[in-house]
C-alpha cells in the first residue's frame, strides 16, 4: 500500500513539474530620473512574452478529422491566459516589485526608503512608478 501512494505520489509530481509556466518574463527595465524638485525618481518595467494560444477544432468539417475528445475540450476551456487573467496579472506585480527592490539595492539608489506611486498596465507589461523618500 505505501509503495503505491508514493508511486502514486511521484507520477503526481512529475505531471506538475512537466507543464510549461503560466508566463515567461522577456524583459526587465529599470529606469532613473530627477523631478523638479530634486527628488530622485524611478520606472521598472517587466514584460512577459506573448504565448500562442492553442487553437482546437470543434467541427468535424466532413473531411475525415478525428473530432476532439472531451478531456482535450475541457483542457482548451480551462488553459490560462496572461492577457484574460488578473490573477497572473497580480502575481507578476508581486514579481515586479521584488525584482524592483533589488534593483534599488544593487544600484543603492534609494538609500533610506522608497515608496510605488503608480502601477501602470499594457497589454503584456507592468511599469512601476515611484520615488525615493
Amino acid at each position: 500500500m505505501k509503495k503505491s501512494i508514493c508511486i502514486l505520489a511521484l507520477l503526481l509530481a512529475g505531471c506538475v513539474s512537466n507543464e510549461a509556466p503560466p508566463y515567461e518574463i522577456n524583459n526587465k527595465q529599470f529606469y532613473e530620473n530627477v523631478d523638479e524638485q530634486g527628488n530622485k525618481v524611478f520606472a521598472y518595467v517587466v514584460s512577459v512574452k506573448a504565448k500562442h494560444r492553442s487553437n482546437i477544432n470543434l467541427n468535424n468539417g466532413g473531411r475525415g478529422e478525428k473530432r476532439p475528445s472531451r478531456s482535450d475540450v475541457k483542457r482548451y476551456i480551462e488553459q490560462e491566459h496572461f492577457e484574460d487573467s488578473s490573477v497572473l496579472k497580480l502575481k507578476l506585480e508581486d514579481e515586479a516589485v521584488r525584482f524592483l527592490n533589488q534593483t534599488l539595492s544593487e544600484n543603492n539608489y534609494c538609500e533610506n526608503k522608497h515608496e510605488i506611486t503608480q502601477v501602470l498596465w499594457r497589454d503584456l507589461s507592468v511599469q512601476l512608478r515611484g520615488r525615493c523618500l
